[in-house]
C-alpha cells in the first residue's frame, strides 16, 4: 500500500513537472458547445410552478493572458434555451465574466486545468404566439462558473480544449417582464455545459528548435610506434688482440645472414676493451676491433657504407672491474642492426 502511495505521488509530481509545449502571453479563445438550463421555479400570473428547458447551444469568447501555469482572461458568452412548459418561448442568456484557470501540465502537449469566473449575466425573455412581444429581467445580475478542462498544443501558438462548466445567474430578485400576462420572477438559474474550442497565442515566441546534439569526443590519439626491433651480435677478442677468432667470425656471419633477411638496416659496430692500459691504447684498440668486425662484414658481402663504427675504450664495460683487470668479457665489439 505505501508503495502504490509513492509510485501515484511520484507519478503527480512528474506530472507538474512536465515542460509546457504552449506559448505564454495574450491569447484569443473561442468556444461553442452543449448547455443545458437546469429546471427552476417561477411564480406570478396568479400561479406558480417548475419551468423545463430542451438543451442548446453555447458560445464563448474570450480575450486573455497566460504567465505560467495561471491564465487569466475576460470573456463573453451567449446561450439560448427553449422553454418545455405551458407556456410557449425561451430565454438567451448573454453575460460577462473575468475568469482565472490554473494549468497542471501532464505531458509536454497535455494539460488539465481547473478555474472559474463571476460576472454579469441578464436573461432575454422570448415568447411565441400570443405572447409575442418579447421581456427580460429588469438589471442585469450575478453571473458565476465553475470550470475543469483538459487542452492539447496543438502547435506553440495554438491550445485545443475541451472542457465542463458549471453555470449560474443570481435572478431571484429579478422580475420576468411577461407582456402578455403580466410580471413574472424567477429562482437563480443553473446550468450545465460542454465546450470544445481553441486559444490562439498570436504573439507566443517561435518555436525554439532543440539543440544539436554535442559532437562526438575525438577518438584518443594512436599509441606511439613501439621502437624498432634491434638486433645483437656480439664478437668477442683475445687480450690485447683485434683479429678475429674462429669463433669471433661465425659469429659476424650470423650477422650479415640477418642483415641480409632484414633488409635495409641500419649497422654499428662498436668496440669495447678492458681495464688494462692507458685509456688513450684502449681507445685506439676498441677502434681498430670495431673495424675488424666490418672488415670481415664487407667480405662478406655488405655495403661497407651501410657500416658505421665507434670506439669506446674501457668506459661501457659487460662486467664492472676495477682498473688493470683482464676481463674476458669486456674485450668485445657490439654488432647492432637497427631496422
Amino acid at each position: 500500500m505505501k508503495l502504490r502511495v509513492v509510485l501515484i505521488a511520484g507519478a503527480a509530481f512528474c506530472a507538474l513537472a512536465a515542460p509546457a509545449f504552449a506559448g505564454e502571453g495574450w491569447y484569443v479563445g473561442l468556444g461553442a458547445g452543449w448547455n443545458k438550463l437546469n429546471d427552476f421555479t417561477y411564480s406570478g400570473l396568479g400561479s406558480s410552478g417548475n419551468a423545463y428547458a430542451d438543451g442548446s447551444w453555447l458560445a464563448t469568447g474570450a480575450l486573455g493572458y497566460k504567465t505560467g501555469n495561471w491564465r487569466f482572461e475576460f470573456e463573453g458568452s451567449g446561450t439560448h434555451s427553449k422553454f418545455l412548459t405551458d407556456f410557449e418561448g425561451g430565454t438567451i442568456w448573454t453575460g460577462a465574466s473575468a475568469n482565472a484557470y490554473y494549468d497542471i501540465p501532464l505531458t509536454p502537449r497535455w494539460s488539465a486545468y481547473v478555474g472559474g469566473g463571476v460576472g454579469a449575466g441578464e436573461i432575454n425573455r422570448e415568447a411565441y404566439g400570443a405572447a409575442s412581444a418579447a421581456g427580460r429581467f429588469a438589471t442585469w445580475s450575478l453571473q458565476y462558473q465553475g470550470i475543469g478542462g483538459m487542452s492539447y498544443s496543438w502547435t506553440h501558438s495554438l491550445d485545443l480544449y475541451v472542457e465542463y462548466r458549471y453555470r449560474g445567474l443570481e435572478t431571484h430578485r429579478a422580475t420576468l417582464i411577461y407582456p402578455a400576462y403580466g410580471p413574472v420572477s424567477a429562482d437563480a438559474m443553473t446550468a450545465n455545459a460542454v465546450l470544445v474550442g481553441f486559444r490562439w497565442y498570436p504573439w507566443a515566441a517561435p518555436e525554439m528548435a532543440p539543440p544539436p546534439p554535442p559532437p562526438p569526443a575525438p577518438p584518443p590519439p594512436p599509441p606511439p610506434p613501439p621502437p624498432p626491433p634491434v638486433k645483437t651480435f656480439i664478437v668477442f677478442f683475445d687480450f690485447n688482440k683485434s683479429n678475429l677468432t674462429a669463433e669471433a667470425q661465425n659469429v659476424v656471419q650470423e650477422a650479415v645472414k640477418t642483415l641480409q633477411q632484414m633488409g635495409s638496416v641500419r649497422v654499428l659496430v662498436t668496440g669495447h676493451t678492458d681495464t688494462v692500459g692507458s685509456d688513450s691504447y684502449n681507445q685506439g684498440l676498441s677502434v681498430r676491433r670495431a673495424e675488424s668486425v666490418k672488415d670481415e662484414m664487407v667480405r662478406e658481402g655488405i655495403n661497407g657504407s651501410e657500416i658505421s663504427i665507434e670506439g669506446k675504450s674501457f668506459h661501457d664495460p659487460l662486467v664492472p672491474t676495477g682498473p688493470g683487470v683482464r676481463e674476458p668479457q669486456n674485450r668485445r665489439a657490439v654488432i647492432n642492426l637497427n631496422s
